[in-house]
This record gives structure tokens, C-alpha cells and sequence, in this order.
């Protein structure tokens, strides 16, 4: 998150440390951060950082800029100033001190208080046993189905259904931890319609991760990673596992950081390493990263059979999605093996670092692409290595950053940008890209608006200005160009995004903001040819416009009220496409009492998917939902939480679509009927 994202609340002290819950406004921030996301999201990495950092906070005088700026409590323009402050005039001795800073305010500083503190260095380091010893215990229990049933469960002319397993959705999750320098833990889960056992195909659980992640135990060990992890290089030209750093409403967002290593705690069925990594500070100022992996990819595996004699197996793609429902989907389950190796070599000078970043990936069976003209420059064969080298550089109110890589068939990629703290009020960020068409990478997740990484240059500029502390603006302009082709865009094409929001704040009682969004690129579109025996797929323009009017009312420290409304428009020479949403929600949380919920009633109205809305929801802990409103109906949801004991809380989940008018899921997805209903329950234990 960025500058003003955490409005410190005052803190209930309880028995136990541990026991606290992270501030119910860092809910309500991630949420705002979130919202204008377009696909679900896993958070549960985010918070688990967040809630270890709540419990047991860094010391202000020793965090580095790595960690500061990867739990995105601040602003790249406060890091550098803070920076900048302890090197000029030492340590601090208080967090009053950071007043003295131009770029921070006693919003700030409060909300440093929350997770920073002025330790005592003097501590004696723990061994790992001790640390073991000494550890917190976690275990969740999930649980969760859709009444209705799906076309996947059910059965047509005597044949079995597609679904090999049972409708309920599972999830175990068990974590331990000793403060943030000793992490372990594991996930076993099955989605609706998987089997959490199976004997056939593809034998044993359906996912299982684990991780055990040693953090700073010695001068020489910064970070050690065994099991599953995640690895991040530069400005994820390679590879990169970090939240958010994207286009959103938070507009001085761009640029990606964190610590290389981390362990894996998501419920994401891919985009993981499996084996070992290590951290190493051999000399003062110099890091080194060393990793190896060998974890089983879900693939299409095909066969070619032009020579009966040697038969030719092959790979059409690698699959993302991490179901694994029906024979087809179980088929393709963990047929790739991707063995990974790499290093990262790193310098951080007193204002500056650059490091040079190395992956190598080969895959047991080598990548054949169809012969679409799109695929042209795409990656094929079974090794594919990468190398890029990044940098970062602090001068005074600028901070420059980027990355430029090289991929082993040829292909480069280009990064670079600038956060600039024109005051203390204003600061402004630009960012310029030029990915090449033949450039490409197994596991990338740089700026873009493409998620490849490849046949994309553009340029970014975003603006924030603060002109008291009860109004803020902010807008960015994003103008990009493809120069081949895509998947469904049938020439080369360019596009533009603009959006502008403005945010009104009385502290503690009400927010209110406007939004605007306008999107125009171009897409396939099949248009009648009277002179053809079939339609035609042409590449047209399409423009997309979105108001959004918000509005949030704290009546009391224990109830708030939120409405929105918002409406769109899609057009292109098909024709308009229009749609609107409306919701209110309740969010009744009492301190002194052990029960709470959130509810939300929506009513919407679109003329087809064209004109979809979307709109963040709250689920259960660590779990969020950013559902597709299409169609015509109401939704509502209601979530129920008890804390049964000190150490245990339970939660509930009901949610349910209406439609008169729409399709209700498709696919095997789909439901006979106007109504989908869906349920959670999960309990959680702290020992």
C-alpha cells in the first residue's frame, strides 16, 4: 500500500499479544486498494506480513528499505525520506522524531506506531530450537459449496457426471511462527467438484504446499527457504511474486520490491518453486541469492504420431487455472515437470543498489505452439533462460528504478521509471516500457497491461495531490501500443486508459470519492459479411466508461454504512452496451462485544456482459471475492463472525444471486435456474 493508506485506530490491549487482530481501517485500506481489480484475489500472503509485523513490530532504526517498501505502509517518496533522515542524523530515539520529516504528518506517524517501534538492538539471538520452542500455533478450517448445481455435477443420458469429485470446497491451513524470523507451515486443499484423494490419473492430495522460512538468523544469512517459495528479480521482467505495484486508483503504485525470497502461503496453484533457497551476505553491501526448484506444472500433454516408430510428446500450453474436476483437467495435473536454478547478485550502496538477476527453467517435455500467427514469437522448446540487471537510485525527492532483460531466444525487455515528491503534497510518477515481441519468460509479472510481458511499449504518468488534509486527487493516463499480434486481437494495435478520482475526508466519521474511468483498444469482433458464408473476425475499437460515486459513514466506533453507485458503458460498432450497480453495506463490529458481521444488498442492471460491473466483497479471514455483476437481479451476502474463546473464532457466509435476465455461470460452471447460492464456514485456532 502507499502514503495515507492505514488510519491508525485506538488498539484494545488483551491477555495475549498474539490474540490481537489487525485494526479493522487496514481492512477497509486493502479493500480500497483492491476494488477496481477485475478478477479475485488472494490476500492471504499480504496479511499474514501484516498481522506477524501488528504482533511483533520492526524496529524503525534497522528495517530496510526492502521491507519497508514491501508491506507498502508508505510512500516511495516517505522510504527515501526516512532513509535519508537516519543517515543524516543517526538513529532514531523516538517515533515523535519523525515530525521533523516534511513528507510525514501525524496521520503517518500514528499509523507508524501501529507497526513500527524503537526496539532495543540489544537482544540476544535466538537458536532455531529456541525459536521453536517459542513459536505461535495457527490451524484454519474452511469449508464451502454452492447449493445449486452446477452443469458439471450433473448427469445427462445415463452418463456420469463431469465432475469427478463432490461439491464441497476444503482447506486446511496450519502455521507457526516465532515473531517474523521463523515461519512453518503447510496447505492442503480441494476446490468443487475435485477430489481431495484420488487413487486414478494423478494419485494422493489434490494441492499440498509447505514451507518452513528462516529470516535474518545470522550476518551471513539473510533469508532461508525451504519447501515452497516464491522468487522475486528487479521489476518482475524475470519473475516476481509482490502485491499490487499495477495500475489502480493508487496512482503512485508502480514499482515493484520485497525482500527476493519468501515463502509460499497462497492457495494459488501455480507460479511457486519447490526446493530450497538461500539468501547470503558474504561481504557488507553485497547479497547474494542462490535457488533450485523442481515442482510438477499442469500441461497439455499431446502426442505427435507423423513417425509411429519415435512418437513425439509435447506440450501445446501450460495450464494456470488449478482445477482439476474432470478427466481432462486430471489429465493435465503435474504432467510438467519444470526444473528452475538461479542466482541474484546484488550491490546496495548508501543511496542506490543494482543487482544482477539469472533464472534458468527447462521442462520434461519440450512447448509446441499451434502454428496461429499470434504465436509466432512465443516461447517453444524446453529450456528458456533469462538474465537481467536492475537498479534503483535515491537522489534527494527522486527515486529512478528499472530493469532490462535478455531472454535466451532472443528476445529483450525494457523498464524504467520515476517517483518524483514535487512537495510535500504533490508527487508524481512516470513509468516507460518496451517489452519485444520476442521476449519471453515462464513466470513474469511486470507493469503492463498485457500479463505476458512481450509484444507491449507504452508509457505511464500518475499524479497525486493532496490539497488539505480533507481532499485528495489523483489520476493517471496510460497509452500503450501492441506491435503484433494477440491472442483475440487480429492486427497490431494501441490503446489508452485514463482515470481521475477525487477522495473527500472528514477523519473518523466520513469518505467520500468520485471516480471516473475510460478505457479505448482495440479487439476482435465478428461482423456479418453478407458476402460471406460465415462471420468475420475484425480488429475494431471498443471504449469503456465507468462512473463511480462512493460513499462511507462512520455512524459510531461499531457501525458503518457504505453506498455506491455506478454506472457503465461499452461501445463499439456493434453497438452501446449499458449497465448500472447499486449497493449498500453494513459493517457492524463492536470492540466489547464477541460477535460481528457484514452485509451487502445489491441491486444491478446490465445489457450484457459487455457491460459487466465488478465490486470488491468481504468474505471470511483471508479471503475476498470480486464477483461479476451481469445481467439483471440483486445479490446479497452476509458475513457472520464469533469469537467463541480468547484463542478461537468462527466464521459464517451466505451469499445469493437473483437474476431475471442472464446467463447463471457457463460452461460446467453454469446453473439451470435464476439463483446461485453459496456458503463458507471456517473456524480458526490460535495455540
Amino acid at each position: 500500500m502507499r502514503n495515507n493508506v492505514f488510519i491508525a485506530l485506538l488498539i484494545l490491549w488483551t491477555s495475549s499479544l498474539y490474540s490481537q487482530e489487525l485494526p479493522q481501517s487496514i481492512w477497509d485500506q486493502v479493500e480500497s486498494y483492491i476494488e477496481d481489480l477485475d478478477d479475485e484475489v488472494d490476500l492471504s500472503v499480504l496479511f499474514d506480513r501484516l498481522e506477524l509485523l501488528y504482533a511483533h513490530p520492526y524496529d524503525i532504526n534497522q528495517v530496510s528499505y526492502d521491507e519497508l517498501q514491501e508491506l507498502r505502509l508508505l510512500s516511495e517518496i516517505q522510504i527515501n525520506d526516512l532513509l535519508a533522515h537516519r543517515e543524516q542524523f543517526g538513529d532514531l530515539l523516538m517515533i515523535e522524531e519523525l515530525q521533523a520529516i516534511p513528507s510525514f504528518n501525524v496521520v503517518d506517524i500514528n499509523r507508524i506506531r501501529l507497526f513500527f517501534s524503537v526496539a532495543d538492538t540489544k537482544r540476544i539471538p535466538l537458536s532455531i530450537d529456541q525459536m521453536l520452542l517459542r513459536s505461535k500455533q495457527e490451524v484454519f478450517l474452511k469449508w464451502g459449496q454452492t447449493l445449486e448445481d452446477k452443469a458439471g455435477f450433473v448427469s445427462e443420458e445415463g452418463e456420469d457426471p463431469r465432475y469427478l469429485g463432490d461439491k464441497n470446497k476444503l482447506q486446511l491451513r496450519y502455521r507457526g511462527n516465532y515473531e517474523y524470523k521463523l515461519r512453518y507451515g503447510l496447505i492442503i486443499e480441494k476446490d468443487e467438484g475435485e477430489q481431495l484423494f484420488s487413487d486414478t490419473i494423478y494419485k494422493g492430495l489434490d494441492y499440498l504446499t509447505a514451507h518452513v522460512y528462516l529470516k535474518d538468523y545470522s550476518t551471513l544469512f539473510k533469508d532461508i527457504a525451504l519447501g515452497d517459495f516464491s522468487i522475486s528479480m528487479g521489476q518482475g521482467l524475470i519473475a516476481h511474486n509482490g502485491f499490487g505495484a499495477g495500475k489502480s486508483a493508487w496512482v503512485t503504485d508502480i514499482k515493484r520490491g520485497g525482500r527476493a525470497l519468501r515463502p509460499y502461503t497462497s492457495v494459488t496453484e501455480n507460479g511457486y518453486h519447490r526446493g530450497i533457497g538461500v539468501t547470503l551476505r558474504p561481504r557488507d553491501r553485497f547479497e547474494l541469492t542462490l535457488f533450485g526448484s523442481q515442482v510438477n506444472r499442469d500441461g497439455n500433454l499431446q502426442e505427435n504420431t507423423e513417425d509411429p516408430d519415435e512418437p513425439i510428446l509435447f506440450f501445446s500450453s501450460l495450464q494456470t487455472s488449478g482445477a482439476h474436476r474432470t478427466i481432462g483437467e486430471k489429465e493435465d495435473k503435474g504432467v510438467a515437470k519444470l526444473t528452475s536454478f538461479g542466482s541474484i547478485i546484488k550491490y546496495l550502496g548508501p543511496n542506490y543498489n543494482i543487482a544482477l538477476n539469472h533464472s534458468n527453467s527447462s521442462l520434461s517435455q519440450p512447448i509446441v505452439r499451434s502454428d496461429a500467427r499470434y504465436n509466432l514469437f512465443r516461447f517453444s522448446g524446453r529450456h528458456l533462460a533469462n538474465t537481467s540487471i536492475d537498479y534503483s537510485w535515491r537522489i534527494r525527492n527522486v527515486h529512478l528504478f528499472g530493469e532490462s532483460a535478455y531472454s535466451s531466444d532472443g528476445g529483450t525487455a525494457h523498464l524504467s521509471g520515476a517517483l518524483i515528491g514535487l512537495d510535500s503534497k504533490m508527487s508524481l510518477a512516470l513509468l516507460y516500457r518496451n517489452y519485444g515481441v520476442g521476449y519471453n519468460s515462464i513466470n513474469p509479472n511486470a507493469f503492463g497491461e498485457s500479463s505476458l510481458v512481450n509484444n507491449e511499449s507504452g508509457f505511464y504518468l500518475g499524479l497525486e495531490f493532496s490539497p488539505s488534509n480533507r481532499w485528495k486527487i489523483r489520476t493517471y493516463a496510460d497509452l500503450w501500443r501492441h506491435p503484433w499480434l494477440r491472442a483475440r486481437i487480429a492486427n497490431p494495435s494501441s490503446g489508452k486508459e485514463y482515470l481521475v478520482r477525487v477522495d473527500y475526508f472528514i477523519k473518523r466519521k466520513l469518505s467520500v470519492y468520485v471516480q471516473y474511468f475510460y478505457e479505448d483498444k482495440l479487439q476482435n469482433l465478428r461482423l456479418d459479411d453478407p458476402g460471406a458464408a460465415t462471420k468475420l473476425n475484425v480488429g475494431r475499437q471498443q471504449q469503456r466508461h465507468k462512473l463511480r460515486i462512493h460513499f462511507s459513514n462512520k455512524v459510531s466506533k461499531f457501525l458503518e454504512l457504505r453506498n455506491r453507485l455506478e454506472f457503465t458503458s461499452f461501445e463499439n460498432p456493434n453497438g452501446i452496451s449499458k449497465g448500472y450497480l447499486l449497493f449498500q453495506d453494513v459493517l457492524y463490529k463492536p470492540w466489547n462485544s464477541p460477535l460481528s458481521f457484514t452485509a451487502r444488498f445489491a441491486l444491478f442492471d446490465t445489457d450484457d456482459g459487455n457491460s459487466r460491473l465488478y465490486a470488491y466483497e468481504n468474505s471470511i479471514l483471508y479471503e475476498f471475492g470480486i464477483p461479476t455483476y451481469s445481467g439483471r437481479g440483486m445479490r446479497y451476502y452476509i458475513n457472520l463472525r464469533y469469537k467463541a474463546l480468547r484463542n478461537t473464532t468462527l466464521e459464517f457466509r451466505i451469499a445469493r444471486t437473483t437474476k431475471d435476465r442472464g446467463n447463471n455461470g457457463s460452461g460446467l460452471e453454469a446453473i439451470d435456474g435464476r439463483t446461485r447460492t453459496d456458503i463458507k464456514a471456517q473456524i480458526r485456532h490460535r495455540f
